[in-house]
């Protein structure tokens, strides 16, 4: 086993034994909130069967837990955002075309786009009503609606990024542009679940809520890398360049490598529609982002993110997350 790969099980292995039995207690738990036999939880089982990290779960959970042992109370927040969050897989895969989550087929593809956008929003709703009937509703759900707004409207902004510059409602591929699109679409729900768990123990929320959004971004920009530099489960690399996705490393290229050719070459791949863009394009604008700096960039990003959440101290309450998190882009990483 290479040294690389050693670090990687590490890392995992200390969140595993963090997790310890509330990762089994989450699946208990979701388990009871989709049971039944009509077609909604039927289709919501079969997307959380899928798989993923229940980072969103897990995160209030434990947080709660180890700042002052209430994790139960956490648990029902912690499910109802893991049912949020895949609500938004299943809408994101449809808006994005994508027939496979991590070596299935998608929801839309397995039943069709409106039972998709269906099961999406009664996810949704399902999670709002499991977060009203914990017993400081009034206090969290309104955070939780907010997170919401955030993360549609970050979704929003990511196909603002997609448009032809002479559309109406593009917004150009800049690193501030994709941190404001990042900071909606996926940190919101990263600062809400830390917020949540501090909530739940009587502890500072809105420090956990800063700890989790920067976490989220950390997540956002490795997910961007990983598309790049390893597999993100759709059985095939680069997908999102090929979606035409305006990442953080095709943001860094376009916005801040010198003007030139290889910048030129990924602006044509970015632009070119999904169904025209061939295998060889790919390769091109892998290249032409290698090329550029943008690749490494990322990474100097992404490991700067991990070494500043390191030092925090709810990092000592969440053990091994940060590691974990990098572990599928560490080869890559200064």
């Amino acid at each position: 086993m290479g040294s690389i790969q050693r670090v990687q099980d590490d890392a995992r292995a200390r969140w595993t034994a963090a997790c310890g039995p509330w990762t089994a207690r989450v699946a208990e738990h979701v388990d009871q909130v989709l049971s039944g036999d009509a077609l909604m939880p039927e289709i919501a089982r079969y997307q959380l069967a899928s798989g993923g990290k229940r980072l969103r779960a897990l995160i209030p959970v434990l947080l709660a837990e180890r700042l002052a042992g209430e994790g139960e109370s956490a648990l029902p927040l912690g499910v109802a955002l893991e049912l949020l969050h895949n609500g938004t897989l299943v809408h994101d895969d449809l808006q994005d075309g994508d027939t496979v989550r991590r070596g299935l087929p998608s929801v839309w593809t397995a039943w069709d786009p409106a039972q998709a956008i269906n099961s999406g929003s009664w996810l949704f709703f399902r999670a709002l009503k499991l977060a009203h009937e914990h017993p400081k509703a009034a206090v969290i759900v309104p955070y939780i609606l907010d997170a919401m707004i955030a993360i549609v409207s970050g979704q929003a902004q990511e196909f603002q990024l997609q448009q032809p510059v002479d559309a109406s409602d593009h917004i150009p591929a800049s690193l501030a542009n994709w941190h404001a699109m990042a900071d909606g679409k996926t940190a919101a729900l990263f600062g809400v679940a830390a917020r949540c768990g501090a909530l739940v123990a009587n502890a500072d929320h809105d420090d956990a809520a800063s700890f989790g959004r920067n976490l989220g971004l950390m997540f956002q920009i490795q997910d961007d890398l990983l598309d790049l530099v390893g597999n993100k489960g759709r059985n095939a690399r680069a997908t999102d360049l090929c979606e035409g996705k305006i990442s953080y490393p095709v943001a860094w290229a376009l916005s801040e490598a010198p003007a030139g050719p290889d910048v030129e070459t990924i602006r044509r791949v970015v632009t070119t529609p999904r169904a025209e863009t061939t295998d060889d394009q790919v390769s091109e604008g892998l290249a032409a982002l290698e090329a550029t700096g943008a690749i490494a960039e990322t990474a100097r990003a992404v490991a700067e993110y991990g070494r500043t959440l390191s030092s925090h101290p709810l990092c000592d309450k969440l053990p091994g997350l940060v590691a974990a998190v990098l572990a599928p882009v560490r080869h890559v990483l200064p």
